[in-house]
């Protein structure tokens, strides 16, 4: 069936592969990836119209992991290196608690809930506790928040400006820049003058820049902001510590003469002048007018004033090899560390066992887990406990129905399950939802605490990806 699976695909016409969590969060994480890129790659579903292609990035989210760049460094504990720019969650207890001298002593948390979305919830509750400095930003008084030292409350998402950095689209690129809807209520800022007055009150960067104030004021769109960037640049040769603080002084200078209060998205003026500059050509496909000095600055004015987005680029399908970061535009197949591990697939021993018969698949989506702000419980209109799901023979086995509860345990942990019979679920495999285990108005924690159940080392051996959708586990009835 796979071998007819695989020649159906390599015969068709146009074929496209797209994988989500459950194989990402799952055994062999790095290598399911790898494999599913050489699926599509070796039968040429690429490149083109109705297949896999890749895309232009307008928020420089990733960044390529390069050996010989001076930025790139290890971690003490756990030597492990940074994937895209990122060091993976599953590390940070042990780089607080077993790293010596050279441990984190500080962690800043903003927009998420490490203590219950990170793998092995009792280990982030160990290593926070023992810093000498955790602060979090955030809309909610997370579980995490609960335990900072200092607490920044943020503008909820309709008091902003907010926007979403995976456009990832292809031939035609979008982006949608959300405007506030309401005035801000209470005590909260956005984080963007949360960030800067950290900045000025440690000294980073002065509290005033009266030159740049004043061209920004007399600058415009008009001049391409030609003046400001020129001194922006001048003030970055007189003192380069201020080169990684470019936001913040983007967003105290010339956010400031921006309309409707949108200091915020200052950032985007220069991030649309190198987006501009790097794809001059789809940015001009995609309609917007000016020269290369110029085309930058309409995109950032339409991104602006169309409160519905903007296509930012039209492209070619044979731009897509344009893409490719490599210096001589192919994809480099072969990568030693996968080989290895297919080589070694036959030697895996991972799976269940008398002790833990089933698989437990940790945070399935359901229609009201969509994140952490659901934190009052009456506005789950449906699974409110974040129910078990199982198959009927599992539950006859048992002797429970929907309703009734169990216990789920793990070689790490166990919590209490409410139970729902579902005919979807494989003989063997149980699910619950994320999301759930939050604490409403300082009571008990409502719903399952997956991480109770999750282990720092149950993990993907080269990205440190946890196995969330394969936890052996079994099921007992509670005590009497």
């Amino acid at each position: 069936m796979i071998y007819q699976i695989v020649r159906d695909f390599a015969k068709a016409k146009r074929g496209c592969v797209r994988i989500d969590l459950g194989i990402q969060h799952t055994l062999n994480t790095t290598l399911n990836g790898y494999l599913e890129k050489l699926l599509y790659l070796l039968v040429r579903h690429f490149g083109k119209q109705g297949t896999n292609n890749l895309h232009t990035m307008f928020i420089p989210i990733l960044t390529n992991t390069d050996e010989r760049n001076p930025k790139y460094r290890r971690t003490v504990h756990h030597k492990m290196f940074p994937i895209s720019g990122f060091f993976p969650p599953n590390i940070l207890p042990d780089e607080i608690l077993k790293a010596g001298d050279k441990r984190v002593r500080a962690v800043f948390v903003d927009s998420c809930n490490p203590l219950l979305t990170y793998p092995d919830t009792a280990a982030y509750e160990q290593a926070f506790q023992s810093l000498e400095l955790l602060v979090v930003v955030d809309v909610a008084m997370t579980e995490t928040a609960r335990l900072a030292h200092y607490v920044l409350p943020a503008h909820s998402q309709f008091e902003k400006w907010e926007f979403t950095g995976f456009n990832l689209e292809f031939p035609q690129n979008g982006f949608h820049l959300r405007h506030p809807l309401f005035k801000a209520q209470g005590n909260t800022l956005p984080e963007s003058e949360i960030y800067t007055r950290l900045l000025e009150a440690m000294g980073a960067i002065p509290k005033q820049f009266p030159l740049l104030n004043k061209i920004a004021q007399k600058d415009s769109a008009k001049t391409a902001y030609l003046g400001y960037f020129a001194a922006l640049a001048a003030s970055f040769v007189k003192n380069k510590k201020l080169v990684p603080f470019a936001a913040s002084i983007v967003y105290r200078t010339l956010g400031q003469t921006l309309p409707n209060d949108a200091a915020s998205t200052a950032l985007f003026l220069p991030l649309c002048m190198q987006y501009s500059a790097q794809h001059y050509k789809a940015v001009k496909q995609a309609g917007y007018k000016g020269n290369r000095l110029t085309l930058g600055v309409n995109l950032f004015q339409a991104i602006l004033q169309k409160r519905s987005g903007v296509i930012l680029s039209k492209h070619n399908y044979d731009d897509v090899w344009d893409l490719v970061a490599y210096k001589d535009k192919k994809i480099h197949l072969a990568i030693p560390e996968m080989l290895i591990e297919l080589a070694q697939l036959n030697q895996q021993t991972q799976g269940t066992t008398d002790q833990f018969p089933f698989i437990l698949l940790a945070g399935e989506r359901r229609s009201y887990n969509a994140n952490q702000i659901y934190r009052d419980p009456a506005w789950r209109k449906v699974d409110a406990e974040g129910r078990l799901r199982m198959n009927p023979e599992d539950a006859i086995y048992f002797g429970v129905e929907t309703g009734h509860s169990l216990q789920c345990i793990s070689e790490h942990g166990q919590i209490d399950v409410v139970v729902e019979i579902d005919e979807g679920m494989r003989k063997g495999v149980v699910s619950l939802p994320h999301g759930y285990g939050l604490r409403y108005n300082g009571g008990q924690a409502i719903g399952p605490e997956l991480n109770r159940l999750t282990s720092l080392m149950h993990c993907d051996p080269l990205s440190k990806t946890p196995y969330h959708k394969y936890v052996p586990v079994r099921l007992e009835k509670p005590a009497a």
